[in-house]
């Protein structure tokens, strides 16, 4: 075999060897972020599980309040009437904007860790391309240079 013939040979093997490579490289790389993508979208949904548990508990908490105060009211002989009325009526409304910024701050904990999954898909999609692109330019370089050197062309 002609030393030529064992250099185009070469040049063929490491050329295709660098586009597997760049191929290959991205594909790992795309799986990492398909993997995060699917983890952040499971974290999310406990995020906003958890805070809709937290604030569960936080209105069981305010039921409980709430019965032991008409209960002292009741002991004590006063009636559900103006002012024992009045804390009641506020104790109620700060129980619901307490829970409704417990709900708010899960959904947005949520909603960040889902736009962060979505970020990471749109990356595993670039990094897909990027493999396919980066095999291809290597590829067409090393067809050039083998091309060259075999003086397909001049």
């Amino acid at each position: 075999m002609a030393a030529s013939t064992i250099g185009l040979i070469l040049a063929a093997v490491s050329t295709a060897a660098t586009a597997y490579s760049a191929w290959s490289s991205e594909q790992s790389a795309e799986k990492t972020e398909k993997r995060n993508e699917r983890a952040l979208a499971a974290q999310a949904e406990r995020a906003r599980k958890a805070a809709e548990l937290r604030a569960q508990d936080e209105e069981k908490r305010h039921r409980r309040v709430l019965a032991a105060q008409r209960a002292m009211y009741g002991r004590a002989g006063v009636t559900q009437e103006g002012a024992p009325l009045l804390v009641e009526i506020e104790s109620l409304a700060e129980s619901e904007e307490q829970l409704r910024r417990i709900r708010e701050g899960g959904a947005i904990e949520a909603s960040r860790l889902l736009d962060e999954a979505r970020w990471r898909g749109q990356l595993a999609k670039k990094h897909e391309t990027a493999g396919y692109l980066g095999a291809g330019s290597a590829l067409i370089s090393g067809v050039h240079s083998i091309g060259k050197a075999a003086k397909w062309w001049s």
